[in-house]
């Protein structure tokens, strides 16, 4: 196996696991709306263990595509210098990364919606307890807000 060839093995490995954590993104809607602290934990741990995997995995390739760029005398590494040599294979490399961008697309656009929900979910939270422990609304006679202001105790000294 060639180095472009396992620079391919390594791009679809990128891809499948970004298929995989997409479908733990979606899964995460229900872990927010049910407001479940241990699995938002475990969903982070996950999260993390796919992040550094997967930037391993992104340092491999490069490693591999720069292999590619010194076997076929390439000064610059494109998608058409690969397809110019290795019609094939430049050719099932140039899907590959274009299944990536798309599954990272879908992925980041999953996250800012998981935040966005959390971001409310953590508006009722903070609404709720608002509604439990009310801060009073009065003012003291200086005009500071009377829940602010520090009691304190005079005594006379004889």
């Amino acid at each position: 196996m060639n180095s472009l060839e396992r620079a391919i093995e390594t791009t679809t490995q990128i891809r499948d696991a970004l298929a995989a954590e997409i479908a733990l993104a979606r899964d995460e809607r229900v872990i927010v709306r049910n407001m479940d602290v241990d699995g938002l934990n475990r969903r982070a741990t996950k999260r993390a263990i796919f992040n550094q995997t997967t930037a391993g995995l992104m340092r491999t390739l490069a490693v591999q595509l720069q292999e590619v760029g010194l076997a076929f005398g390439l000064a610059e590494i494109t998608i058409d210098n690969l397809k110019q040599r290795a019609p094939a294979l430049g050719e099932l490399l140039s899907t590959r990364l274009a299944e990536v961008r798309a599954l990272a697309a879908s992925l980041h656009e999953l996250d800012n919606l998981n935040r966005l929900l959390g971001q409310r979910a953590l508006s009722y939270i903070r609404a709720h307890l608002s509604i439990l422990s009310p801060k009073p609304a009065a003012y003291d006679r200086r005009g500071a807000n009377a829940a602010e202001t520090r009691a304190f105790t005079l005594t006379r000294v004889l």
